[in-house]
């Protein structure tokens, strides 16, 4: 597949990555490691661009440690680049900014397939995949390219991030390219990614998240009513998610006029990403894998607390769980 992304890019001038909104570790560190793949080979002008904030301190400070440039997509003319590619997400997934008129060349990614993906000249869509850095990682290896430490450590935490933990799973690649990456990653700068100076709003934050969550039969949904960052909504599901008796972790906020909302689940048994895109159904988009999902839902015109209160009733139904017979407990 890397051959014929090649060949399509060999005659552009400037290339534009897009991440998908509010970043994460795997878009970000795939976009780099594309960017370095094709400095590496053609010696490209490559621009990579994001909407929203890279709020998370672990996100940050992987910007930071591996000096990967980073623009924000709605301060770019995209009629300047010739070759439009989109990695960790699919068009219409409903988290890229793209403006009308335009449609990505390329795709690259590990979520399931999206009938509108089919458009683009090139698609790479491996759902079997646990991360899209580990499709990155597969290419620079058949390659036989070098990365240096700062690209292979950001492809380390990438593929780790999106595998390694009790909401994620991995496959036999994705554990073959972090050990492909090991011996060349900086054990320093991964230290100092992982276990970032967190800011005051992290611990307000799960003060707040405590306060305000229900224990539903083995469910814990929590409302954080507006949040600073989505990223938060996602990592305030992911730490709740280790209370013991616990399978299901559901949390929901906003910000101006996007509703995010995030759900994790321990057992494999549960395809989440289905439950997350079910929940949501004529309201806005969401998708995501076996054990972690999420979505947002457009605000304009819109009462949060409806929104809340459809998605709550339409998860405990999915869920099986029966509010009548069932004790709502506090944390």
């Amino acid at each position: 597949m890397i051959d014929k992304i090649l060949e399509l890019v060999k005659p552009a001038r400037k290339i534009l990555i897009l991440t998908h909104n509010n970043p994460d570790p795997d878009t970000i560190a795939s976009a780099n490691g594309l960017k370095y793949i094709l400095h590496s080979i053609y010696k490209k002008r490559c621009t990579i661009a994001y909407d929203g904030l890279i709020g998370r301190a672990e996100n940050r400070e992987l910007v930071k440690e591996c000096k990967i440039d980073m623009h924000k997509s709605k301060k770019l003319n995209f009629s300047r680049y010739d070759v439009l590619i989109l990695v960790d997400s699919q068009p219409t997934a409903g988290n890229v900014y793209i403006p009308k008129g335009y449609f990505p060349h390329i795709v690259i990614d590990h979520h399931n397939f999206r009938k509108a993906t089919s458009k683009a000249k090139i698609y790479d869509v491996r759902s079997e995949v646990g991360s899209t850095s580990t499709i990155i990682t597969e290419y620079i290896k058949s390659l036989d390219l070098n990365p240096d430490r700062y690209v292979s450590t950001a492809l380390y935490y990438g593929i780790k991030t999106d595998t390694i933990g009790s909401a994620r799973s991995n496959s036999k690649i994705d554990l073959e390219m972090m050990s492909f990456l090991l011996p060349k990653i900086s054990l320093n700068k991964l230290s100092k990614i992982e276990s970032p100076e967190l800011p005051k709003y992290y611990f307000k934050n799960m003060k707040k998240a405590i306060e305000n969550s229900e224990i539903i039969d083995d469910l814990i949904f929590c409302n954080l009513d507006e949040v600073r960052n989505a990223d938060l909504i996602a990592e305030t599901s992911d730490f709740l998610l280790r209370m013991r008796d616990i399978k299901w972790t559901f949390v929901i906020g906003y910000i101006d006029d996007m509703c995010y909302f995030s759900l994790r689940c321990k057992s494999m048994r549960k395809k989440v990403g289905t439950i997350a895109l079910q929940i949501v159904r004529n309201l806005g988009t969401g998708g995501g894998h076996m054990k972690s999902a999420g979505g947002q839902i457009p605000l304009k015109d819109r009462d949060y607390k409806n929104i809340l209160d459809i998605l709550k009733k339409r998860l405990l139904k999915k869920l099986g769980i029966d509010l009548s017979n069932t004790e709502i407990k506090s944390i």
